[in-house]
């Protein structure tokens, strides 16, 4: 994937500042800068989320297998199932288990015969399967939060997306549960590409392949991340993960 020159809008305010970066396939690449910084906005542009809002709009590429995302003429629900994103509450529907998983592969015609074995593969793709497959007609909302975000994890992971996007998955977690989740995401990368957004700088530098350093709606450095955080080319980079502001 990669976006070119995007600009993103909130009415007159430019939120996201001609950012041009790639994402690389089958790696991690986190997303860090102050709140405010566009870091989001950039990420729910990918799969288009800000259409959601009335004031917001966009300049620029975001290029996928040859197509511009941004194309007025995506099918915005197809492009959904093939970009998945977990938000940073968990926010399972207030439903069983298992119609958390189904509800959405009902809605894309899935056939029934092959249900049941997506649901347990997505679960145990979330590292959930052996927590709750004794009790897949519980309501969700019965599991513990880290349980309940692995949960949304399966859900997008359910409808089989090439590209898997996570805006602060573990911000609303204990340490128990967000290390959980973390390692989840170092073996998801074998099969998916992640982009993560984070405020925790050390979760950066433990799960990510390269790190995009943002400030102000604009990308200030972009690197792999043992490069960016141990010899950072940019001084607000580096001010930055220094503690010099926030």
């Amino acid at each position: 994937m990669d976006i070119k020159n995007l600009s993103v809008f909130y009415g007159d305010k430019e939120a996201v500042k001609n950012v041009s970066m790639p994402i690389e396939g089958n790696k991690v690449t986190a997303f860090i800068g102050p709140s405010g910084c566009g870091k989001s906005t950039l990420l729910r542009t990918i799969n288009r989320m800000n259409d959601q809002i009335d004031s917001a709009h966009y300049k620029g590429e975001i290029m996928y297998d040859g197509v511009n995302l941004l194309d007025k003429k995506i099918d915005v629900v197809s492009l959904r199932k093939e970009i998945g994103m977990v938000f940073q509450e968990p926010n399972p529907f207030p439903k069983p288990i298992i119609t958390n998983l189904t509800h959405a592969l009902k809605f894309y015609r899935t056939k029934k015969s092959e249900i049941q074995g997506i649901v347990e593969t997505a679960l145990k793709q979330a590292a959930l399967w052996d927590e709750v497959k004794n009790r897949l007609n519980s309501s969700a909302q019965s599991l513990s939060g880290g349980q309940q975000q692995r949960l949304c994890i399966a859900r997008a992971l359910a409808l089989k997306p090439q590209v898997l996007l996570l805006d602060e998955p573990t911000s609303a977690l204990d340490p128990i549960s967000s290390a959980k989740v973390e390692d989840l995401i170092i073996e998801l990368k074998q099969h998916y590409t992640i982009a993560i957004v984070t405020h925790n700088m050390e979760q950066a530098a433990r799960i990510s392949d390269y790190t995009t350093f943002m400030y102000n709606g604009e990308l200030i450095e972009y690197g792999e991340t043992s490069q960016l955080f141990t010899n950072p080319k940019e001084q607000r980079t580096e001010e930055y993960l220094t503690g010099k502001f926030s």
